[in-house]
């Protein structure tokens, strides 16, 4: 789901027209990159490099949504890419909360 949530954040000014909001388009596209980007060198079927623990990977999660979620406060108030941003947020707290972690039981 990283990759979909990170190519759904990168193309939300474009989505639901805010490119003009120069600010929320700077904010979807570092957001968006960086979270591709950490998802590719996650130690999961998907990653790539596979460096980064998954719980790292769910924690930098969590803090993508909370910065979105949090973005219509601080950054965006009012704004169709703030309201945007909520909304994003939400649903990558949802998919945080709603992963399975893998399990780590000892060998032996």
């Amino acid at each position: 789901m990283d990759y979909v949530f990170s190519a759904l954040i990168i193309a939300s000014p474009w989505l639901f027209g805010f490119t003009h909001e120069a600010v929320n388009l700077r904010i979807a596209v570092f957001l968006g990159g960086a979270m591709a980007a950490y998802s590719f060198c996650t130690e999961y079927e998907l990653g790539v490099f596979r460096s980064l623990p998954f719980s790292a990977n769910l924690f930098l999660d969590m803090l993508v949504g909370v910065f979105l979620g949090s973005a219509f406060m601080h950054i965006s108030m009012g704004s169709r890419g703030g309201l945007v941003f909520l909304i994003l947020g939400l649903l990558v707290l949802i998919d945080v909360f709603h992963t399975a972690r893998p399990v780590n039981r000892p060998t032996g």
